[in-house]
């Protein structure tokens, strides 16, 4: 809202200087906005003097100067000044932040929400891990970073479906039935070697056991032995990922099959395109893929010389298939160790005739569970592994959904055990959560002092009074929130827009964790200097209108996050 003027100012100074011969008529750019880190800067700046400077052929600092001269603010700033080489810095006036507070009351948050997609179709494909071993937290942290990220998505206007791809074709499921196998046979009383490269973990066990008790018939042929665990193990293993995955507030619209690839010829019609345009050929008995042709990458191989089709072969086609059900943007978000993959998998989409911008890859970085100071080790085929159900059972859902986004998701995350359990405001969770429990606490000692809040109705826009008559859309005196720390306030209840905005493009959600235990540290530290209640009338309705709204933007917050907002603690 405030935002926007400030860009209107910014495009109208340019006018004026197109009008005056100062820029061209074909020069267009768009400035950018930021909020400067230090307060001494203003409430925004913008770098358009420096990306003027080549199209202008003056000094950014020369441009800024003529800009401020041809700005006209006085309705929006108290001023507008020229800073190191060529910044220019937006100082608003308080009334126009009061104001916005009065415009979120009537309208509502959503009404102030960016629409940056337009309705644009976006698949997002996370988590999809093979279905051979319960999830472990490295899981938790790809799931609640793209079930977040999707939420932000849905909020800036994209159209968003979330997806599942379930691995349930190739070599791991085939280990995944031998390691069952193996178990059942073990369970039954015959002598049998537990390879290596087996699945080891307890689940493998619980499994062969199931099948047992539940008197399961089990072929005698060792190939179709194996082929039938295999089936068993993975189906009973995805079932549990969806129960964790339901634990942690995280639901999929598909899962998609790996085998329907290849059962509805959709691999081998990938293929075929591939080899029609040239961009497939045979070396060595094996198909190879020219990746070279299209990425700084060596040619990577899709049928080995012994028939088996490679997980990449699975992968162009996968990703072909997502563009054929009209998406407009593909989000993948795979583990860090996948980095190199990306270039291939872009090459495969502008093979197919998909565009390989359109594609847009999130990487995890690992996960280190730390309990007494020390790390807790992972590795799922020796069974020695945190997994994600563990962690929510002694933490919760919402510590561990917070504790996920506590960095930017290309960065190793420290998971402190220790402190997710503390109920303290030491606990980055329980210090966003208790600030708005307080605030409920605020309105119910508000109704006992006899002041009522039943206007405080933002869902509607307009402000109904205790006996339910329409009062005049100025009952509030908005202007008393005068206090720097007031305005502090609004500042950053309004600052929601820049960050949902920031983190849409970006694709990064951990910034509305970032925003939320900055917005409530805010709160605590006016809380502690301000009389809220008790005070003048008006005033005390003032700031109870400003924490309402407060309190509905930690919310709205949380509820982007998945965390549950408490009325006690």
């Amino acid at each position: 809202m405030i935002r926007k003027r400030v860009v209107e100012i910014i495009h109208e100074a340019c006018d004026g200087c197109k009008a005056e011969g100062i820029l061209s008529h074909d020069v267009n750019i768009e400035p950018i906005i930021e909020i400067p880190r230090e307060e001494e800067f203003g409430d925004y700046s913008t770098n358009i003097a420096f990306l003027l400077a080549p199209k202008i052929r003056k000094s950014p600092q020369d441009i800024a100067k003529i800009l401020i001269r041809h700005m006209s603010f006085d309705n929006v700033c108290r001023k507008v000044e020229l800073a190191g080489k060529g910044f220019i810095n937006f100082y608003v006036k308080d009334e126009l932040w009061q104001q916005a507070l009065s415009e979120i009351h009537n309208n509502g948050l959503e009404a102030f929400m960016p629409d940056l997609g337009k309705g644009k179709k976006v698949l997002m494909e996370f988590v999809s891990s093979n279905p051979t071993g319960p999830l472990h937290i490295g899981h938790g942290r790809g799931a609640v970073v793209g079930d977040v990220l999707a939420n932000i998505l849905k909020k800036t206007g994209y159209n968003v479906v979330k997806e599942y791809y379930v691995n349930d074709a190739g070599k791991q499921i085939e280990t995944l039935g031998e390691s069952t196998y193996t178990r059942w046979m073990e369970l039954k009383g015959e002598d049998v070697v537990f390879d290596d490269h087996f699945y080891k973990g307890a689940y493998v066990k619980d499994i062969a056991a199931l099948a047992i008790r539940q008197g399961l018939f089990v072929p005698a042929d060792r190939k179709e032995a194996i082929k039938y665990f295999a089936k068993l193990a993975g189906d009973t293993v995805l079932e549990g990922i969806k129960g964790d995955l339901q634990s942690f507030g995280v639901s999929f619209d598909n899962y998609f099959s790996e085998t329907t690839l290849h059962k509805n010829g959709i691999v081998e019609a990938t293929l075929e395109l591939l080899k029609t345009k040239g961009y497939a050929y045979e070396q060595d008995g094996a198909l190879w893929f020219r990746t070279s042709l299209f990425e700084k990458d060596e040619d990577r191989v899709l049928i080995k010389s012994d028939g088996e089709k490679t997980y990449f072969a699975s992968d162009i086609a996968y990703h072909s298939d997502k563009f054929n059900r009209s998406f407009d943007i593909l989000i993948d978000i795979w583990g860090s160790d996948h980095h190199g993959y990306i270039p291939r998998m872009k090459a495969g989409i502008e093979a197919t005739g998909g565009r390989k911008e359109n594609l847009k890859v999130l990487l995890i970085q690992f996960v280190t569970l730390l309990e007494d100071g020390k790390p807790v080790g992972m590795s799922t085929r020796s069974g020695q592994f945190t997994t994600l159900r563990e962690v929510l059972d002694e933490v919760g859902k919402d510590v561990a959904r917070f504790f996920f986004l506590m960095r930017k998701s290309d960065a190793h995350l420290e998971f402190d055990l220790d402190l997710a359990k503390k109920t303290s405001s030491e606990n980055p969770v329980y210090y966003v959560q208790y600030a708005y429990a307080r605030i409920a606490s605020i309105f119910r000692n508000a109704k006992e002092d006899g002041v009522g809040i039943d206007f405080l109705n933002i869902k509607t826009g307009r402000q109904i009074a205790n006996d339910d008559k329409a009062q005049k859309e100025d009952a509030v005196r908005v202007d008393l929130l005068t206090v720097k720390e007031e305005i502090d306030l609004i500042k950053a209840i309004l600052h929601l827009y820049d960050i949902l905005e920031g983190s849409s493009r970006s694709l990064e959600p951990h910034r509305i964790t970032f925003y939320l235990i900055d917005l409530v540290s805010k709160f605590h530290s006016y809380y502690n200097k301000t009389r809220i209640l008790k005070n003048e009338k008006d005033l005390t309705v003032a700031r109870l209108l400003l924490l309402y709204i407060l309190q509905q933007v930690i919310k709205y917050g949380l509820d982007i996050l998945g965390v549950s907002a408490p009325e006690k603690m």
